[in-house]
């Protein structure tokens, strides 16, 4: 199913050409609707924009349009001192209804409480739960959930640059997150699990408006967590509620895989709250530190999991943390700093190899240990 809005991955690049402030690219996307370029060229250019920022360090705010997880208006608002300073467009085009615009801005770098990081962190997202399977009769929605993954999957990928998104086909529910469970998970390489569960799809009253007696309103809850397998703790958690209307007389409504599901205005009610979710992933995981177990050690080098796609690159600097537990309760463990720090000599897309500049021997470094990962400030 494609992203009925935004089809295509974000054109990612960052050059610093000013010592003041640094350029990013993005491409924003939108849909020509009733031949109206000249909105779609607006909303393509603010989708650019609202995806540079993301890149700068800039917090998308969802407070104007969700209060209490309700969504209450249907813009993002920007939670940043970063300031655009100069924008540039590089091309526009339009292809099947959609109008793409590329950009070049110049963002000045925010201060703030905590030093945004560029590492992508690893994500899991479990399918989601519809908890409200008597309410999916309605409108025959028993697979919501499933496509609802799949949607939130594109906005996370959209909004959440510092997350790396991998899906998990199956349903994950937080409380069959046990410690060993967690631990198995984070050492096959992941470090946040994203858990939700749609628990309201009720039918409410006849909406007001009178030339369309036909529709109820309809309600949309989603309970969402953010899940930290190493630390094995809840990081973030918010229910999100809307509702719009539905044509419960209507028996042929758009089945929820479909582009014309997402497109009807409830179906694009839920896809807006799924952007907010997005933006809120993104604003809890920016200023978090990427962590992952080591996964070989041998003699002054070690190995890791992890790579380009993370955004590591030669160079970059490694902060050892060794694992030290409990000897009568093996769940129950202590990081304990390492005096060594390592460089990132070699990688890949998805391995990185790093030794000590001294040259030392890791002998009582181990696999299992864990690493954090910082830029080389040199």
């Amino acid at each position: 199913m494609k992203h009925y809005a935004l089809l295509s991955a974000i054109a990612l690049t960052f050059c610093s050409y000013s010592s003041y402030g640094d350029w990013y690219e993005a491409t924003g996307q939108a849909v020509i609707e009733r031949g109206n370029i000249e909105s779609a060229r607006q909303i393509a250019t603010e989708d650019a924009i609202k995806r540079a920022a993301l890149f700068a360090g800039a917090s998308l705010s969802s407070s104007q349009r969700i209060v209490n997880g309700i969504l209450q208006q249907e813009q993002f608002g920007y939670n940043s001192n970063s300031q655009l300073k100069k924008l540039h467009i590089l091309s526009e085009s339009q292809s099947n209804n959609i109008f793409t615009i590329t950009i070049r801005a110049d963002i000045e770098p925010q201060t703030n409480e905590c030093e945004p990081t560029h590492f992508k962190k690893p994500v899991l997202l479990s399918q989601i739960q519809l908890q409200a399977r008597q309410d999916a009769i309605y409108g025959q929605l028993s697979s919501l959930g499933k496509h609802t993954s799949t949607q939130l999957a594109y906005h996370l990928r959209d909004y959440a640059p510092t997350a790396l998104i991998q899906n998990l086909e199956k349903e994950l529910p937080l409380n069959q997150v046990n410690s060993a469970t967690s631990e198995h998970l984070f050492y096959q390489g992941n470090q946040y699990l994203i858990s939700a569960s749609i628990n309201d799809l009720s039918l409410g009253h006849k909406t007001n408006r009178f030339w369309q007696d036909s529709e109820k309103e309809r309600f949309f809850a989603i309970d969402v967590v953010l899940f930290d397998l190493f630390e094995q703790t809840t990081v973030f958690q918010q229910e999100y509620r809307t509702s719009e209307g539905w044509p419960y007389k209507n028996n042929s409504t758009p089945a929820s895989h479909s582009q014309a599901f997402w497109q009807m205005p409830y179906g694009n009610k839920i896809d807006k709250l799924l952007e907010a979710i997005a933006a809120d992933m993104q604003q809890q995981l920016q200023c978090k530190n990427l962590l992952t177990p080591i996964a070989h050690v041998k003699q002054n080098e070690v190995m890791l999991n992890i790579g380009k796609i993370h955004g590591l690159e030669i160079g970059d600097e490694l902060q050892i943390f060794q694992i030290k537990r409990e000897i009568n309760q093996a769940n129950i463990k202590r990081l304990v700093k390492s005096p060594i720090t390592l460089t990132v000599t070699d990688l890949n897309e998805r391995n990185t190899w790093a030794s000590s500049e001294k040259q030392e021997l890791l002998q009582h470094i181990q696999q299992g240990d864990v690493v954090s990962v910082r830029k080389n400030s040199k």
